[in-house]
């Protein structure tokens, strides 16, 4: 096997005398000497029979070939810093990134606060957060882009592990205007003729989905009118009129003041008691590396205590 003709620290002096804009300003961001970055920059050139640079009094220069030579440049040192975070992963578990795929449904800060002790315990753990749906999540666990996530149970499908950690009560939020304002509680059947307002993101769609089947459950069917903007967004809209809106409980609290001095929070009861949503903790069974496995362990006894 031939060994490759350019090698990742000649990758880097091209990136680092771009971005410093010179030779010396290079040497001094990689701790080296000005004549070795030189040099090394001299050889390169050579192999390559172009000039990546126009030198210049005030510094140097990208030529055209040199800033297509640094866009493949970038795209090759990103890909090896994200291959050596991902292989990190397999480590016993002492140390490594554990990467963490979270849900647009859930509350802001309820999973990092879970796993804040964990962080201050195990230094060498280091977590890499984010945000999708929940189609999105379960596709990323099957393709091992991320270790593990925190989402709505029940989980489809073969080969997803889950553990459960919390729920959250879904409650009905309206103007404190509404007939039912007042009430405290209602049924499914009490809210049948109303207009429900569902946004348009990832909890909008869990919500609309689970009001469809309340309703056809108690048998009714919902009268929904999506709207083209966030689920919080749409409480304020509730605020002012009519209609009424579903929000997991745990959201309230981010809603601003002068929306809550205006609403009125109806809990719906049904057959099952009260509508929720639960979450849980979700991996793939047999590509899970250490590193998440000691992290879920850690999220099974936060729930156990909880």
């Amino acid at each position: 096997m031939h060994r490759p003709p350019l090698d990742l620290r000649e990758l880097l002096v091209v990136r680092v005398i771009a971005s410093e804009g010179s030779i010396h300003g290079a040497a001094r961001m990689l701790g080296g000497k000005q004549s070795a970055i030189s040099r090394s920059l001299r050889l390169l050139e050579e192999r390559l029979g172009v000039h990546l640079f126009r030198r210049t009094s005030s510094g140097a220069k990208l030529t055209p070939a040199g800033a297509a030579f640094l866009k493949e440049a970038n795209d090759l040192l990103d890909g090896t810093a994200r291959l050596y975070e991902h292989t990190r992963r397999w480590s016993v578990g002492e140390n490594g990134v554990v990467s963490v795929g979270l849900q647009g449904s859930l509350p802001p800060g309820r999973v990092s606060d879970m796993l804040e002790p964990y962080r201050m315990t195990e230094p060498g753990i280091s977590f890499a957060w984010q945000d999708a749906t929940r189609q999105d999540l379960l596709q990323a666990l099957k393709e091992g882009a991320i270790d593990l996530a925190v989402m709505t149970l029940p989980l489809p499908g073969a080969g997803v592990a889950s553990v459960p950690l919390w729920s959250d009560r879904v409650v009905a939020v309206m103007s404190v205007e509404h007939p039912i304002a007042q009430s405290g509680t209602a049924s499914w059947a009490e809210l049948h003729g109303a207009t429900f307002l569902i946004g348009k993101d990832d909890i909008g769609l869990e919500l609309g989905a689970l009001l469809e089947r309340k309703m056809r459950q108690a048998g009714y069917a919902p009268r929904i009118q999506p709207e083209a903007m966030r689920s919080l967004r749409v409480i304020a809209v509730v605020a002012n009129g009519e209609s009424i809106a579903l929000l997991p409980d745990a959201w309230l609290a981010f809603l601003p003041s002068s929306i809550r001095e205006r609403i009125a929070v109806v809990e719906v009861v049904d057959g099952d008691g009260f509508p929720h949503f639960a979450y849980g903790a979700a991996w793939q069974r047999e590509t899970c590396p250490p590193a998440a496995r000691k992290v879920i362990r850690f999220l099974e006894q936060q729930a156990t205590a909880f």
